[in-house]
């Protein structure tokens, strides 16, 4: 009894979100330059608990932010007194971004590579000088209407995904 007791709680017990496949391939980087995340996308393993919903890049305060992607802009104001920015890129992908002055209102459409914004400094957690919180969401189409949380880095194309080097072989001096 008590064996099958311990079974059903390991049963129930919540595991890691798996983030589902991104539905393109295609964004690019929402700052100049290289795109490296200073905080990495870490959802949380249940929808209602903490986790970081986006990754942090650092950049300059007042560095213009650029549409990854085509799209209609869904928000621009005040969220919790924070700035942030939303755009709709279609086939149920949102990308936010935080803190921002936005140059551009709801409605908007905006193509690849327009200015939407400024980075603004003040982003709690952030380990330098100012981070842009880019976030990601695709609509997951379920009963419940929640949104999946996806790491906008594994959208962007093969020309902004940030490069690692690693080892070709054990013992290469990476370490």
């Amino acid at each position: 009894m008590v064996a099958a007791a311990m079974i059903a709680i390991l049963l129930v017990v919540p595991t890691a979100a798996a983030s589902p496949d991104p539905p393109r391939r295609d964004l690019r980087g929402p700052l100049p330059g290289p795109v490296s995340a200073v905080t990495a996308f870490d959802p949380p393993v249940e929808p209602w608990l903490a986790g970081h919903r986006g990754v942090d890049l650092a950049a300059a305060p007042l560095t213009t932010i650029r549409a990854p992607a085509d799209g209609t802009v869904v928000f621009a104001g005040a969220v919790g007194g924070r700035p942030v920015l939303s755009i709709d890129h279609g086939a149920g992908l949102r990308t936010t971004y935080e803190p921002v002055r936005a140059s551009v209102r709801t409605g908007d459409s905006v193509a690849t590579g327009d200015a939407v914004g400024h980075l603004l400094a003040g982003h709690a957690g952030c380990p330098v000088a100012s981070c842009l919180h880019w976030g990601a969401r695709l609509a997951s189409g379920g009963p419940s209407g929640d949104d999946d949380y996806i790491d906008p880095l594994s959208m962007l194309s093969v020309h902004d995904r940030p490069i690692r080097l690693k080892p070709t072989r054990p013992g290469d001096g990476f370490g």
